[in-house]
């Protein structure tokens, strides 16, 4: 079976923000298929919509009860206390945009590999 994009969406669990965040990672989908592995932490500059805070604090801003859902229900899944930083209003949004990518570049790596 062809593992595609729009497949992953359809089947994933946080589809409204898994699309929003990989339109805002911006890679493309055949260089992912290739090397996920390489995707997967958004603060390695891979994913070059996940680098700087212009970008990543609006994303999260934007996407905030989205994130925090997804972030309670792997708080749920996984029995941890997962919370992002709150020592500046940047880091706490940066950190939500990352989580929000990695969490789905996790979900991905997961679909493209079963």
């Amino acid at each position: 079976m062809k593992k595609t994009l729009k497949a992953f969406f359809e089947n994933c669990e946080h589809p409204e923000l898994y699309k929003k965040a990989w339109k805002q990672g911006g890679v493309d989908w055949k260089t992912y298929k290739e090397n996920p592995g390489d995707y997967y932490a958004a603060n390695t500059g891979a994913v070059t919509g996940m680098v700087y805070h212009k970008d990543t604090v609006p994303f999260a801003r934007k996407n905030h009860f989205l994130i925090l859902q997804a972030l309670q229900r792997f708080n749920e899944e996984t029995g941890s206390a997962l919370m992002p930083p709150t020592k500046s209003e940047t880091q706490y949004y940066n950190w939500l945009s990352w989580f929000a990518w990695e969490s789905m570049a996790g979900d991905l790596q997961n679909y493209l590999e079963y």
